[in-house]
């Protein structure tokens, strides 16, 4: 089982006004955890935003093909269950993936710049004819692949997401190689926050680590 992690970044046009919001903030995302197609050609979501939530709810209520969403509270954001018809350049982007045998792995996480990114796991050779079906203006450019290994949590330590993604993101870009080929900096790029946001989710999460494997 193959598993392929690739990013992606939508010209202005072909995003969607949600996505396009995040550009107003710094360190702004949205995470997509689960969806589904309904008959009717609804697509009903669940995301975790960071992101204030009235003016980003505001602005979800001016979207037409938004039928519904309710919200719930979270950390460091909240989350959002919508409901939206599918049309124009949402549903050619997702038809891409879907006479495949690719599962996603969430979460499809959106940033700002038209940003997003996402894995898949299935069979290798199915990937470039469905990248060869996302919209021309779309570009498409795999970071990762290799074996699916599975989400790994360690037992007794408590880590929050971001916490989780900030350390991966410094392990990707050198952060941790001895030497060190990358800097708080290039975790913050990744995480697309600030320097001192990317920096002290760094520092939480190594003392967790720590604290859990020096506990007797």
């Amino acid at each position: 089982m193959r598993y392929v992690h690739v990013q992606f970044r939508f010209p202005p046009e072909f995003r969607h006004p949600m996505h396009a919001y995040l550009d107003e903030g710094e360190g702004w995302r949205s995470e997509l955890l689960t969806w589904r197609r309904l008959p009717d050609r609804t697509l009903v979501t669940l995301f975790r935003v960071t992101a204030p939530r009235e003016p980003y709810l505001d602005r979800l209520r001016a979207i037409d093909p938004i039928d519904r969403f309710e919200t719930a509270p979270g950390d460091d954001g909240f989350y959002l269950k919508a409901h939206e018809r599918l049309g124009g350049p949402l549903e050619s982007f997702l038809a891409a993936f879907t006479d495949t045998d690719f599962l996603s792995v969430p979460p499809v996480v959106y940033r700002s710049g038209g940003r997003l990114s996402f894995g898949v796991v299935g069979p290798p050779g199915q990937l470039r004819g469905a990248l060869e079906s996302v919209p021309d203006p779309i570009d498409a450019d795999i970071d990762r692949l290799g074996p699916y290994a599975g989400g790994r949590r360690l037992a007794g330590v408590d880590l929050t997401d971001r916490q989780r993604e900030a350390l991966r993101a410094a392990r990707r870009v050198g952060y941790y190689d001895v030497p060190r080929t990358g800097a708080v900096a290039d975790v913050a790029a990744e995480l697309d926050c600030s320097s001192s946001t990317a920096g002290a989710h760094l520092r939480k999460a190594e003392a967790a680590l720590v604290d859990a494997f020096l506990a007797e």
